[in-house]
């Protein structure tokens, strides 16, 4: 059975129905990447060992996403560890173990991450058939036996963010427009559009698309596709706060379709209400530029730290 994301199911709910819904004590996951998002959420299943394999980590991992790792791992509250291998993996397993054996299991294309669970009809997971549990236990074990947990920082090659500076643009790093707008960006919901004052996005400009195509790639060529085609993704916010964001609407430029929003994913006021939080703002309030002075910025910097990871500066 073939297995993806559609409009009425996702990846990352059926990982963690079947956890739930299996008897099983200990979840094995190999992941060439992997995103906050979903480990969070499988770390609240109790009673389920889990074991996470992060496949590409010595490739070079940035400092952000490793810190909020070892947090993960470190933690008295879940029974999740993290792991990196020195045997790198491109991978995606996903094992369900009772007693020592493997009761169901999964593989196909989807990392354990936002991007790779949530995005409609990106990946695929299968099915593995039971006579072949044993070669997957078998090469699992081959990759976990040349681990080291994500606290050790022996064999990490840890990336930086590029700020090489080019005609006064710093690559890899994206200033964002202002979030002020009388009926839109931070005040989206106090549009005619929209009922729910609280929901709010973060712009996207024509310049900050084409001075960033590594932070911002372009969507499907396809018009006609039947389903949405915007990017959920993973997001460390400055003060440690981790949220699923998306990368949604549409802006053409030179013949290519880039998304002009970045809003929460399935609900728009997860960002409105964080947003006014932050500024010390009750939910719902409408935003004045007299609010932004006072909190002292008006604009997020954002960063790619991993594929399909970003790290949001609301800092001041």
């Amino acid at each position: 059975m073939i297995l993806y994301t559609d409009n009425t199911r996702n990846l990352e709910s059926l990982i963690i129905n079947r956890s739930k819904q299996l008897v099983c004590d200990e979840i094995c996951i190999l992941s060439a990447y992997v995103g906050v998002g979903p480990i969070l959420k499988i770390s609240q299943i109790e009673g389920v060992k889990v074991d996470i394999l992060y496949g590409l980590a010595t490739e070079g991992a940035q400092e952000k996403l490793l810190a909020e790792l070892r947090k993960v791992h470190s933690s008295n509250e879940n029974l999740v560890s993290i792991y990196y291998p020195k045997i790198q993996s491109h991978a995606k397993i996903y094992l369900w173990k009772n007693k020592g054996d493997i009761i169901y299991a999964l593989n196909g294309s989807a990392n354990f991450s936002s991007k790779g669970l949530l995005t409609e009809y990106r990946e695929v997971l299968s099915e593995v058939n039971k006579e072949d549990f044993k070669e997957f236990q078998a090469y699992y074990n081959k990759i976990f036996d040349s681990s080291l947990p994500i606290i050790d920082k022996e064999s990490i090659r840890i990336s930086n963010v590029s700020k090489t500076i080019n005609n006064d643009v710093v690559t890899g790093i994206c200033e964002t427009d202002s979030l002020f707008a009388e009926k839109s960006k931070i005040n989206w919901g106090h549009s005619n559009a929209h009922t729910n004052p609280r929901d709010a996005y973060i712009p996207l400009r024509k310049n900050d698309i084409l001075n960033h195509p590594e932070l911002f790639p372009p969507k499907s060529s396809n018009k006609g596709l039947r389903f949405a085609d915007n990017e959920p993704i993973d997001v460390i916010w400055d003060d440690g706060t981790n949220m699923v964001c998306l990368m949604e609407g549409t802006a053409d430029i030179n013949g290519l379709r880039y998304p002009n929003k970045i809003s929460t994913y399935k609900d728009k006021k997860i960002l409105g209400d964080y947003l006014r939080s932050r500024m010390k703002l009750k939910v719902g309030t409408y935003v004045t530029e007299n609010h932004f002075n006072k909190y002292g910025r008006d604009t997020i910097t954002i960063s790619k730290i991993s594929d399909g990871v970003y790290y949001f500066d609301f800092s001041v």
